[in-house]
């Protein structure tokens, strides 16, 4: 709450598109709240560094398990398992439009 609101991801979200936002801020919107010591940002950014890959890219949420995730102090199951679903839900959506961009091809 003392994020300036043009700077909270929900408002700036609002206010200038979802593309004006972090990976960290897109992630602490699912993440949804902090703890009292670390915004859902700040826990966002620890997801964040735990990828081990070389590339600057997010496919290693996918690989990440529940497990893994709840070892961030503030990251209970629950909030794992929200990640883990958007995780799927972006395979889905991604294999979808590559399903159809194959059959337009064909």
């Amino acid at each position: 709450k003392e994020i300036p609101e043009t700077e909270r991801p929900y408002e700036k979200l609002e206010l200038y598109g979802e593309k004006a936002l972090s990976n960290a801020e897109l992630l602490a919107i699912i993440i949804k709240t902090g703890t009292k010591e670390e915004t859902s940002v700040g826990l966002a950014q620890q997801i964040l560094k735990l990828n081990t890959e070389k590339e600057d890219n997010l496919r290693f949420l996918m690989d990440l398990t529940v497990e893994e995730v709840t070892k961030i102090k503030g990251i209970g199951k629950i909030k794992a398992i929200q990640l883990k679903a958007v995780c799927e839900l972006a395979t889905r959506i991604n294999t979808a439009s590559t399903y159809k961009e194959k059959q337009s091809h064909d």
